[in-house]
C-alpha cells in the first residue's frame, strides 16, 4: 500500500497541497524543474561546467604576422599593376595621336603639292615658262626692258618683280639667270628727310643681301637706283638701261 502511494504522481501532488514540510519540499522541487525548463535568450545548449565560451576574436598579439605581410605584398603588386597599365594606356593614346597627326600631315602635304602643281601647270600653259620654288612660281623673260616696264609686265601676269629673302631662293634665281643679268624687285627709295633706303616692291626692307663686293650699297649715294642679279648670282644696281627680268607669283 505504501509503495503504491509513492509511485502515484497524483498522490504526490495532493499531498503537497495539504501542507506540511513534505508538501513544501515537493513544491520546491517542482519550481526548480519549471525554472530550468523556462526558455532564455541563449541559443543552443548551455555551456558545460568548467569550460570557457568560444572566443571568435583573437587578440592582435595572437594573430599570424605572415598574413599581414602577404596582404601588404599583394597590395603593392596591385598598385604596381595599375601604374603599369595606366602607363601602357597613355603610351597607346600618344601613339594613336601621333599616327593620326602624321596621317593628317601627309594628307595636307599631298593637297598642298597638288595645289602647287596645278597652279604652276596653269602658268606653264601661258605664253612663257614658269618654275616653282617652295611657295612661289617664277618667270624669266626672254626680252629686255627697263626696270619700270619690266615691273609692269610682271603685274600684267598677276605677279611682281622677284623679292629674294634667303640664300636658297637666291641660288634658285641664279640658276634661272645664267644667261645674263636680270632685274629684281629692289630699288633705292627716297625718304622724307631726303635720305634713302633699299626697299623691295612689296614694301619690305632687306633681311638678306647678296651684293657684289665692289658695289656702292649706300642708298643715299645712289638714289633712284634699281637692282639686278648678274650671271654669278650677285646683286648690282643701275639707274637706266634694258635688261631681262624675273617675275614672282606667290601661291596661296
Amino acid at each position: 500500500m505504501s509503495n503504491n502511494i509513492y509511485e502515484d504522481p497524483e498522490y504526490k501532488y495532493s499531498k503537497g497541497a495539504r501542507g506540511g514540510d513534505g508538501g513544501e519540499r515537493v513544491e520546491r522541487v517542482i519550481d526548480i524543474y519549471e525554472s530550468a525548463d523556462t526558455p532564455t535568450t541563449r541559443h543552443g545548449p548551455p555551456p558545460r561546467r568548467g569550460t570557457k565560451p568560444p572566443n571568435h576574436h583573437l587578440p592582435a598579439e595572437q594573430r599570424n604576422p605572415f598574413s599581414a605581410l602577404v596582404l601588404g605584398f599583394l597590395c603593392l603588386l596591385l598598385v604596381g599593376g595599375v601604374v603599369v597599365l595606366a602607363s601602357l594606356c597613355e603610351d597607346l593614346q600618344l601613339q594613336t595621336s601621333n599616327n593620326q597627326l602624321q596621317t593628317s600631315y601627309n594628307q595636307l602635304q599631298t593637297s598642298y603639292n597638288n595645289l602647287n602643281n596645278s597652279f604652276c601647270q596653269e602658268a606653264k600653259n601661258q605664253t612663257h615658262e614658269w618654275s616653282r620654288f617652295r611657295c612661289s612660281c617664277y618667270y624669266k623673260s626672254t626680252e629686255r626692258k627697263n626696270w619700270t616696264e619690266s615691273r609692269r609686265d610682271c603685274e600684267s601676269r598677276g605677279a611682281d618683280l622677284v623679292v629674294i629673302t634667303s640664300g636658297e631662293e637666291n641660288h634658285f634665281i641664279s640658276e634661272l639667270n645664267k644667261a645674263e643679268g636680270s632685274w629684281i624687285g629692289l630699288q633705292s627709295v627716297p625718304k622724307i628727310d631726303w635720305s634713302a633706303e633699299w626697299k623691295w616692291v612689296d614694301e619690305s626692307t632687306l633681311s638678306y643681301t647678296k651684293w657684289q663686293r665692289d658695289v656702292t650699297i649706300n642708298p643715299g649715294d645712289v638714289k633712284g637706283a634699281t637692282a639686278y642679279m648678274d650671271q654669278d648670282g650677285k646683286w648690282k644696281h643701275f639707274n637706266s638701261g634694258s635688261k631681262r627680268w624675273i617675275c614672282e607669283k606667290h601661291i596661296y
